[in-house]
């Protein structure tokens, strides 16, 4: 397709004055904390650390592993919540030559033992709540050693900001671990960063699939820093921005949109570690930030709360959504609330977040906006798979372009798949419009997305077939005004199986992550079929509606 958007990018944006960075990363990061060491690179709760302290502690984290024996291209995981151990450790395993692996903090132990079992990881870093979930599976999996953290170790005495209150917990005992400030009091750094080409790995970004098996998207350090230069040029983010963040980090858009920006341009990041409506406005209003992405669920939030108006956010200049569709409705009330448009953009974890952003000076609500410089996007034939459809056309959305992974950890069958002639096959059905910008018509045919989460069916689906009651599942997503979307499941008990709704749905949830948990069960004597077997999820969705 010819780049009709290019007439409609950001002012001053020429794809041929454009360097893309040679550097990973963690050399990045260094050369910020030498040219600004007191200047603040996260402040959480109050809490400040600056770029000094944080390249030093993580060149400390970087030795410990270096002392441990980890190798370039081990594999390092985290399992926490946003916080500054989070992001010494990320860093400082990128500086050894680690591949990163984050885990969701919200996982069940089936789901971390997969994900630990498929990455090799030989090191964890981990809250002391977190190793609850850990410590019943870690002789099973290959990890060699655990690193734990309380959450209020890096809190200030009196936070400017009201912390969750389990970050609030006396530290728990945790047998057979070490402990996350021992090991950076006691380690030597890392003077310099262990050599990485941009074409290696630096992170395992697990996502779904239809299967139902999460997988690990490869993440180069090409890929990192590429997509933190293209997002630099869109939105004009320079060290003087003062950005807040909320969006989880082990999600591909808290890591690559907030954390890893903040290191790339220098700019200070507000962090929280999870999200709290007047907290978040009081961050925006008393740190004066100027930049903030939020995710649609937290957008709605914002809106509707009665208590908005009461606070100045008139310090920010740019609101970015990502994560899930923004109905236009709610943007123009962001836009009446605020004073500030609400600027859409859309990737995948396959693409290091975002190819698509709408531009700050001419955003089209609605739209996910224009793909980024050096991105070739191009709308296919649902039915070949090939033939490119002509503007306003719908079909699935391909992509190639130099933030799109290398493929899949070690799934081969998966990679060739996604990836066809260098060209990567979203599974979104979506159009473009005469100006180039694209709509997303419709997710990934079975995908749900709650809250901003991707949630697959079969992945659902699997988890639930582990119940003795349970003989046939099919999940579906059903509209919810706040979620997003709400996960159904329609269920066929076993014969003699006596099992109730709420008894179900309260083992969902001790099971799986809570935004994958079913949260109305519906019970039938079938599920609708093809003449071949497949669950007719179409049909499922209809009797959703209809209900």
């Amino acid at each position: 397709m010819e780049r009709i958007w290019k007439a409609h990018w950001p002012p001053g944006l020429d794809e041929a004055r454009i360097r893309l960075p040679q550097e990973p990363l963690a050399v990045i990061l260094k050369r910020n904390a030498r040219r600004a060491p007191a200047k603040p690179a996260l402040i959480f709760y109050g809490r400040e650390l600056s770029f000094g302290e944080l390249d030093e502690a993580s060149d400390r984290f970087a030795g410990w592993l270096k002392e441990r024996g980890l190798r370039p291209g081990d594999r390092v995981a985290f399992f926490l919540e946003n916080c500054p151990q989070f992001a010494i450790a990320c860093y400082g395993a990128l500086k050894a030559g680690a591949i990163n692996v984050c885990l969701n903090p919200m996982h069940k132990a089936v789901e971390l033992q997969h994900v630990l079992d498929d990455s090799g990881a030989r090191v964890l870093v981990t809250s002391d709540q977190g190793y609850g979930v850990v410590e019943p599976i870690r002789a099973r999996s290959s990890l060699e050693v655990v690193v734990v953290t309380a959450y209020r170790d890096f809190l200030p005495e009196r936070p400017t900001l009201q912390p969750p209150p389990s970050f609030l917990e006396p530290p728990r005992a945790c047998s057979d671990t070490e402990d996350f400030r021992t090991v950076l009091g006691s380690s030597p750094p890392l003077a310099t960063p262990e050599r990485r080409a941009l074409a290696d790995t630096a992170l395992l970004q697990y996502t779904s699939g239809t299967t139902g098996v999460p997988k690990g998207a490869e993440l180069t350090h090409g890929n990192l820093v590429v997509n933190c230069e293209l997002m630099r040029l869109w939105l004009g983010q320079t060290p003087d921005d003062r950005v807040f963040g909320v969006v989880p980090w082990f999600h591909i858009t808290g890591m690559e949109v907030q954390l890893n920006m903040m290191a790339y341009v220098g700019s200070t990041f507000v962090a929280l570690g999870r999200f709290d409506l007047d907290g978040a406005l009081r961050a925006i209003q008393d740190y004066r930030c100027t930049l903030t992405t939020l995710i649609a669920t937290i957008n709605v939030a914002i809106v509707n709360s009665p208590t908005t108006r009461g606070y100045d956010l008139s310090s920010l200049r740019l609101c970015l959504s990502g994560g899930a569709p923004v109905p236009a409705e709610i943007a123009r009330r962001w836009e009446a609330i605020t004073g500030h448009t609400l600027v859409e953009g859309y990737g995948l974890t396959e693409t290091t977040a975002p190819t698509h952003c709408n531009p700050p000076h001419r955003p089209r609500y609605g739209t996910v906006g224009l793909p980024f410089p050096f991105t070739d996007v191009k709308v296919v034939s649902l039915e070949d798979g090939v033939t490119e459809l002509p503007v306003g056309a719908s079909g699935e959305i391909v992509v190639r372009g130099p933030m799109v992974m290398k493929g899949y950890w070690r799934r081969p069958d998966a990679t060739a798949e996604a990836l066809r002639g260098g060209w990567f096959y979203t599974g979104d059905i979506g159009h473009v419009d005469a100006e180039g910008y694209f709509t997303i018509d419709e997710r990934k045919k079975d995908m749900i997305k709650a809250s901003g989460y991707s949630v697959f069916p079969a992945e659902v689906e699997a988890l639930m077939y582990r119940h003795p009651a349970v003989a046939e599942v099919g999940v579906v997503g059903v509209p919810d005004p706040y979620r997003g979307e709400d996960v159904l499941a329609f269920v066929v008990r076993k014969p003699g199986a006596e099992i109730g709704e709420q008894e179900l749905v309260e083992w969902c949830r001790k099971e799986m992550a809570v935004y994958k948990a079913p949260r109305t069960i519906r019970f039938v004597s079938a599920l609708p079929k093809t003449a071949s077997g497949k669950i007719l999820k179409r049909s499922l969705r209809d009797q959703a509606r209809s209900a």
